[in-house]
């Protein structure tokens, strides 16, 4: 019994034991197959692993194959946008080729227009200094003296000369009578004058006269202005004037003939109604002495002188008149330079009275001290004068060509008529755009032996001045003109308003019928 238990129990634990080892071995199996899935999973994992790590270089290969060729597209890309600039910078060299040749031609036909010009104007010039040549042979056979004019003849009065007149030195300060004109007056020049009683001027030379004085000052006031403003630059510097004849026999009018004298620069003024005394300072010109060479004779300048050349030329004052005399000789041979001054300082007032040049040019010849610089100023302007014309102030249209000047008045070209009128005339031997009016007469001429009939302009009807017309048929110029100053202004050809496109215009002027060309041909009468 006993031993059937224990070996029931034996039995039973060995069967508890083969359980036993059965479970520890299912364990180590169950142990055994998680670690093979483990190891199974890790491996998994670590194919898996290695499989994206592949992916990614596939990726990354792909990228870098991307990036390739996005880069190879961009240098070609870059290789396309050069050659667009370099067909940009081949066509802008071309551009500018063609613009570069362009201009070569237009400046060659620019040349070629130029140079026709020039021909043409050459060959104007060689017409015109023939026909002034053949008008100053007309002059040169004429018997009418110049110097008729300016004794002014047609003030038809008694009139009492005045002995002697009064010169100051330079820097001087005198206190002088003060007459505004609406003419600038020039040293060297005659003055008729006639005062009426009516205005400011009538007082003035009457207390001037009362008090036995000869000389009185000049300056310019232009006649639109009421009132004499002395900070102006041409009211500051005016001109002695000597009384040489008067005559106020008539009680409402004084007559008078007058010379400009010395230059002066106002230094202050005081009205005692209704005259004006002004404080003047006299200026003078300075002249350089001339060039003489050691030995203390003057010689030839352009031979035998120890002086060079261009020094003569550029300060020797009789050189500098020599050369404008022949320049004028050349411009225009009907001004007649033999009866200028000879006195180098005198003779540049001449110039001033006798050339077309501006009113502004006036004004700063006359302010113009030295001598030197006052003549080549002159020279300069002389030498461009066959650029310019006077022209109509009012409409512009030219009136007088500058070469068509001729001298009719040897002693300056002030006068004055019956009313008391004072007139600066340009007198010139052919006008255009301009037609006379009325009957001519010689009463009151200015020029004795021309019979005057007014002058209006062709476009505007404006009053220009005079056509003087020669009494004896045998008299030469038979025909002259002229022309207030203040009344023209001097334009450039290019400054000249062109002609109307018609070929021809017609106009009707008072009984006569007029036509003229627009090339500014002297019009015809029919």
């Amino acid at each position: 019994m006993e031993e059937e238990v224990r070996s029931n129990s034996e039995g039973g634990e060995s069967s508890a034991q083969q359980d036993n080892d059965n479970g520890e071995q299912s364990d180590y199996e169950d142990a055994a197959e998680n670690l093979e899935e483990e190891e199974q999973m890790d491996m998994d994992e670590d194919n898996d692993s290695l499989e994206q790590e592949r992916e990614i270089e596939r990726v990354a290969a792909a990228a870098e194959e991307y990036a390739e060729q996005e880069r190879e597209i961009e240098r070609v890309a870059e290789e396309y946008a050069e050659q667009e600039r370099e067909i940009e910078r081949m066509a802008e060299a071309e551009a500018a080729e063609e613009a570069w040749i362009e201009r070569q031609v237009d400046a060659a036909a620019e040349q070629v227009d130029a140079t026709a010009e020039q021909v043409d104007a050459a060959a104007e010039r060689t017409q015109q200094r023939i026909a002034n040549a053949e008008q100053a042979h007309e002059l040169d056979r004429v018997d009418y003296d110049i110097a008729i004019p300016s004794q002014h003849s047609y003030l038809d009065m008694a009139l009492t000369r005045v002995e002697g007149y009064n010169y100051w030195l330079e820097g001087h300060h005198v206190n002088l009578y003060i007459i505004p004109l609406d003419v600038i007056v020039i040293p060297g020049q005659s003055l008729p004058l006639r005062i009426r009683q009516s205005t400011l001027q009538f007082a003035m030379v009457r207390a001037l006269l009362d008090t036995n004085q000869k000389t009185f000052g000049a300056v310019y006031l232009p006649a639109e202005r009421e009132t004499l403003v002395l900070d102006r630059s041409w009211s500051q510097i005016g001109v002695t004037v000597q009384i040489v004849e008067v005559s106020d026999e008539t009680p409402n009018e004084i007559v008078l003939k007058c010379k400009g004298r010395q230059r002066f620069k106002t230094i202050s003024t005081q009205r005692r109604t209704p005259i004006l005394h002004a404080k003047v300072k006299i200026l003078a010109d300075h002249i350089p002495d001339r060039l003489y060479d050691p030995l203390g004779k003057l010689r030839d300048p352009f031979k035998l002188s120890s002086h060079p050349t261009w020094l003569y030329k550029n300060h020797d004052v009789y050189t500098i008149v020599g050369v404008i005399k022949e320049e004028i000789a050349r411009y225009s041979p009907l001004i007649k330079v033999n009866v200028a001054p000879v006195q180098p300082d005198m003779f540049s007032y001449w110039l001033i009275s006798a050339m077309p040049f501006k009113f502004n040019q006036r004004a700063e010849m006359l302010r113009e001290n030295n001598l030197v610089v006052r003549l080549k100023s002159q020279l300069d302007h002389i030498k461009e004068l066959n650029q310019f014309d006077y022209c109509c102030q009012l409409c512009g249209k030219d009136i007088i060509n500058s070469s068509r000047l001729v001298s009719m008045s040897a002693d300056g070209s002030f006068f004055v008529n019956p009313q008391g009128f004072a007139f600066e005339l340009i007198t010139a031997y052919s006008v255009q755009h301009a037609i006379a009016d009325g009957v001519p007469t010689t009463q009151d001429s200015w020029f004795p032996g021309y019979a005057w009939s007014y002058l209006k302009c062709l476009r505007c009807d404006s009053f220009l001045g005079w056509k003087f017309t020669a009494v004896v048929e045998e008299t030469q110029p038979r025909i002259f003109y002229g022309i207030q100053r203040k009344v023209v202004r001097v334009l450039r050809h290019s400054e000249v308003e062109p002609e109307p496109e018609e070929d021809i215009t017609d106009i009707n002027f008072g009984r006569d019928r007029i036509i003229y060309d627009a090339d500014g041909n002297y019009p015809r009468y029919i």
